[in-house]
């Protein structure tokens, strides 16, 4: 990497890349935490691909969209990229993006489905690290464009006790015989319990193992053990808890049970109406049969078995099809089948003669292979819930193009604060 001179420069900031930092004129410097509009002092720290990326040092205009982060760390932390950006502004900003992607756009675009923007986040992957310049032990998230974990007491994102749990984690792993084996702790948050899974890289000792427990009894959470690989992950305490945690949908009288490294939507409370508008935008009757592809636990189906005949859940993960079929027993929901399919590789259209309507929630890779097979479907109704713009935009047009109409599209503001964007679509033959 060629040397940069760090005096500080002078930038005016015209545009928001897509990443969340601001851009000058033309394109080439690119300013961590600034807003369009915006003139600042800020000072080069590094160059790739062509653009001198530096901080802010002052800001001698400001925009009238910059708000007071509710996080001090928030412009360091690389967990969040626009909370100096007022929520409805960070909105706009997500929607324009997204419309952007849209060859032919929706004709109707839904309004943006909106909910916590503190305190929502209910899994999330943490780094843990001891600083020995420091003499302690980090745990958060990693700092923006660095390795180094952002040292922090709090995080203002993650739902509680989580979020107010990172000093007290960073504390209990620096009384371990050897604090810096453990390199990432991963948070899962259910309606009512809150677990930890601690990656360990050497064999703890029974001081370990009390600590950790300790820790556990102490503020009422969970621990979990991950000594290598997913397998083995298992909890350790408290002895006799629930084996599952669980969040709640309660429009539709559901409990979903998962365990802490099954996938779960990160905003509990978004998920809950954005559940309930996929199933108002499907409008499934009570005679109809629904396919729900890359189906989770269950999050989808078990809501929409709710009013049809009956629905196939599939999806890849023979754990996930499992613990879709335990949510299905425990809720007492009959009408739904479960299967483990590759929907990358392995062909449905075995699947879809019955089939009036599908809900599909895929990974960001899209879902590309279901979409060119139910362009040649007679399915005549499709919601796509999607997490990558791009994709959605891809699929989309293969649908158009076997003959859907593309009816409506909205976001969802599943990541508050971050540049991620969800959103919704359905289409109709």
């Amino acid at each position: 990497m060629a040397r940069i001179s760090k005096a500080p420069i002078q930038v005016d900031v015209t545009a928001l890349h897509d990443d969340g930092y601001g851009l000058s004129n033309d394109g080439r410097t690119a300013v961590l935490g600034t807003l369009p509009g915006e003139s600042v002092t800020a000072s080069p720290f590094s160059r790739r691909r062509k653009k001198t990326y530096c901080r802010i040092e002052s800001i001698e205009q400001a925009s009238a969209d910059r708000v007071e982060p509710a996080c001090s760390v928030a412009g360091v932390c690389g967990g969040c990229s626009l909370q100096h950006m007022d929520h409805s502004a960070q909105i706009e900003f997500k929607q324009a993006r997204w419309l952007d992607t849209f060859l032919r756009p929706p004709e109707e675009i839904l309004p943006p489905l909106l909910g916590p923007t503190l305190n929502y986040r209910s899994k999330a992957r943490l780094g843990a690290r001891f600083v020995d310049k420091k003499g302690k032990v980090l745990v958060g998230f990693r700092e923006k464009m660095k390795g180094f974990i952002t040292e922090t007491e709090s995080c203002k994102t993650l739902r509680l006790p989580a979020g107010d749990l990172l000093e007290p984690l960073a504390e209990m792993i620096m009384r371990l015989s050897d604090p810096q084996t453990v390199p990432q702790i991963e948070v899962a948050v259910g309606d009512v319990t809150t677990a930890f899974v601690i990656r360990h890289l050497s064999d703890l000792t029974e001081v370990d193992t009390d600590i950790l427990k300790k820790f556990s009894k102490d503020h009422q959470v969970q621990i979990y053990l991950q000594p290598s690989d997913t397998d083995s992950v298992y909890r350790l305490s408290p002895d006799g808890a629930d084996e599952y945690l669980y969040y709640d949908l309660d429009e539709h009288d559901l409990r979903i049970f998962f365990t802490p490294l099954d996938f779960t939507q990160v905003n509990h409370v978004i998920n809950q109406s954005m559940v309930s508008l996929a199933i108002k935008l499907l409008s499934p009757g009570h005679d109809d049969e629904v396919l729900d592809a890359f189906c989770g636990i269950g999050n989808f189906s078990l809501a929409i078995a709710r009013g049809v005949r009956h629905v196939t859940g599939l999806e890849s993960a023979s754990s996930s099809v499992e613990r879709a079929e335990y949510n299905a027993r425990i809720n007492g929901v009959e009408n739904v089948t479960f299967l483990s399919r590759d929907l990358f590789t392995e062909p449905v259209t075995d699947l879809l003669e019955p089939l009036s309507h599908v809900l599909l929630d895929p990974p960001r890779s899209g879902a590309e292979t279901l979409a060119k097979t139910l362009a040649q479907s007679d399915v005549k109704r499709v919601v796509y819930v999607s997490c990558n713009p791009q994709t959605l935009a891809r699929d989309i047009e293969i649908l158009v193009d076997g003959g859907y109409h593309f009816d409506k599209a909205g976001v969802i503001d599943m990541f508050p604060h971050t540049t991620h964007i969800e959103s919704i679509a359905v289409l109709s033959r």
